[in-house]
């Protein structure tokens, strides 16, 4: 190759950003120590260059074989805005203990960011000597660590703290019909996720990396989608292919083998499970706009006829939650005035409180985040000179997902009128 200057042009450098609560995203998981960093301790970050200064290099990842500057430069690479918490905890933690309520991993960074964490992604970097136990096709310790995370999100819950929790799937192995079932576990788990797809690139570096799984990727697509939307829509925005970047130029599982080494069958089955991969779409027609690598589906372990079965419908209804709250929670101990004749609230405020919760979702009305239909409803009818409580249901209409399309082509003779 003839010598000459290359010029590259950097973006980001202004700083500019366009971030959004729904956004916000924790992570945790094992690193080890640096002069910059302490394990144990939370760290904000909003681009790569705050990730190196705390000594979390490609070097970094060499020398200890981990892959903490890996997974952790995926979230930016995807989405330049997001805003990630992020707590290394020492190797040998593993993903159980990391989302036991009763352990300063997960939930203490939870605890600390008080409702501020919308999706957070669980993953394990292991020593040298870490060997897997396999139970139904994955790691026994992620399994495990399914429903240790959904206590912790229903603690959690408890305090008015609300999140998505992405749990590493690691060493996917034996057959896609001998996969648990995500979706009839003993108990159902629907803020938990299980992603067991993984870029082969990062797979293929050695032994050690073969079990890995990619949810740090998914999590920084679920960021950046509205939080009524797919994170595997089939636009650009969402590809998770970036050649310069060298992210899902082939997609695998954690399996450590790529995914075309799996048959539709195969793929469909765990996708029918509540497993989250990512898949291949190719252009149609010259259309190269579609054709990339996308998230095969936003799957919760939770049975599929749950409202809650998929993550956009969590995301949705907790940002509901949160606006609802925001505007009833002034409310709370303030005097609500009875009619003198039966002892109900009166009339007028019934009234107010209906209007001040339904205006509550303006927003996200505003947004697309919802259909409409918005409505409040008091029962007038509760004794609160008695109990000094009341009840207020509030409803909407949800944004629907397409998930199968059914595109009917055929042709037709102009001279046949029958």
């Amino acid at each position: 190759m003839r010598p000459r200057l290359i010029v590259q042009k950097l973006n980001g450098g202004l700083g500019r950003r366009s971030p959004s609560a729904d956004m916000v995203t924790g992570s945790v998981m094992n690193a080890v120590a640096t002069s910059e960093m302490e394990l144990g301790n939370i760290y904000t970050l909003k681009n790569i260059q705050q990730v190196e200064t705390l000594g979390i290099t490609k070097e970094y990842d060499q020398t200890h074989k981990v892959l903490v500057h890996e997974r952790l430069r995926r979230f930016f690479v995807h989405n330049p805005s997001i805003m990630v918490h992020f707590m290394p905890v020492p190797q040998g933690v593993t993903l159980t203990q990391m989302v036991d309520k009763d352990n300063n991993y997960l939930a203490r960074l939870l605890r600390e960011k008080a409702g501020e964490i919308v999706q957070v992604s669980v993953s394990l970097n292991p020593k040298e000597d870490y060997t897997p136990t396999i139970e139904t096709g994955l790691d026994k310790d992620s399994i495990d660590a399914i429903y240790k995370a959904q206590a912790l999100s229903n603690a959690e819950w408890a305090k008015d703290r609300y999140t998505e929790i992405y749990i590493e799937g690691r060493s996917f192995s034996g057959t896609s019909a001998g996969a648990l079932n995500l979706r009839t576990l003993l108990s159902e788990c629907p803020d938990v996720s299980v992603v067991i797809g993984a870029d082969f690139e990062v797979s293929s570096r050695g032994d050690l990396y073969k079990g890995y799984a990619a949810v740090e990727d998914f999590a920084a697509m679920v960021s950046k989608a509205a939080v009524s939307q797919n994170a595997g829509e089939q636009t650009a925005d969402f590809n998770l292919t970036h050649v310069d970047e060298r992210t899902f130029i082939i997609p695998g599982l954690s399996s450590g083998t790529r995914l075309g080494t799996y048959s539709d069958t195969d793929l469909d089955t765990l996708d029918g499970k509540g497993y989250i991969f990512f898949a291949p779409v190719f252009g149609i027609g010259g259309v190269s706009s579609t054709a990339g690598i996308f998230i095969n589906d936003t799957h919760t372990c939770d049975k599929i006829t749950s409202d809650y079965g998929y993550t956009e419908n969590n995301r949705t209804i907790k940002k509901a939650i949160k606006l609802a709250k925001a505007a009833l929670t002034p409310k709370v101990k303030g005097r609500l005035y009875v009619d003198e004749n039966t002892g109900f609230m009166a009339p007028e405020t019934v009234k107010d409180l209906e209007t001040t919760t339904k205006v509550s979702l303006d927003p996200m009305v505003a947004a697309g985040d919802i259909s409409g239909g918005v409505d409040a409803y008091i029962n007038p009818e509760q004794n609160v000179l008695a109990s000094s409580e009341f009840e207020v249901y509030l409803t909407f209409i949800p944004v629907a997902i397409g998930r199968r399309i059914t595109l009917k082509v055929g042709f037709r003779n102009p001279l046949n009128t029958n």
